[in-house]
C-alpha cells in the first residue's frame, strides 16, 4: 500500500491569514492606503474611485472574492506572491488543509519566494516562527 506523507510545518503560526488579510498586509507593507491603490487600478466599465475604495475594503475583509483580473491589477501596484495567494484561497474554499498554510511573515506577509530586501540582502526566517529576519530586526530596534 502506498501512503502519502504530508509534511507539517516546523514553525509556529500566529496569524491565520486569509486572502483578504494577506492583500491588506502586503498593501500596508508598501505603505499604500486604499485610496492610493484605487487611484492606480483601472476598471472596465469605469467605476468611480470612492466605489473602488469600498470594493477593495470588502476584498480585504474577505466579504467578496478577488478575481484574477483584480489580482493582476493589484500585483501591478504592490508586490504579491501569487502562489501564496492561491494557496490561501484554496484554504478558504476548503480545498486545502489549513495545516499546510504557506510560511508567511506575521508582520509584513513576505514569503520565501517574495522576501523582504533590505539593501542587497534578502530576509530569512527566525527559527520556529512565522517571522522574517527583517521584521525581527525591526522589532528589536523598536
Amino acid at each position: 500500500m502506498i501512503m502519502n506523507v504530508i509534511e507539517r510545518p516546523t514553525w509556529t503560526r500566529t496569524v491565520d491569514f486569509t486572502p483578504g488579510l494577506y492583500l491588506k498586509v502586503r498593501r500596508r507593507t508598501t505603505r499604500l492606503e486604499l485610496a492610493d491603490v484605487a487611484a492606480r487600478i483601472g476598471t472596465i466599465p469605469h467605476v468611480p474611485e470612492q466605489d473602488r475604495v469600498e470594493w477593495l475594503e470588502r476584498i480585504e475583509a474577505d466579504l467578496v472574492p478577488v478575481s484574477t483580473n483584480t489580482i493582476d491589477q493589484l500585483a501591478r501596484v504592490f508586490r504579491l506572491d501569487l502562489q501564496v495567494l492561491a494557496q490561501l484561497a484554496a484554504i478558504a474554499r476548503g480545498e486545502r488543509d489549513p495545516a499546510l498554510t504557506p510560511r508567511i511573515c506575521r508582520i509584513c506577509a513576505c514569503s520565501w519566494r517574495l522576501p523582504c530586501v533590505r539593501g542587497h540582502e534578502a530576509c530569512g526566517w527566525v527559527d520556529g516562527q512565522d517571522l522574517c529576519t527583517a521584521c525581527d530586526h525591526a522589532d528589536a530596534a523598536a
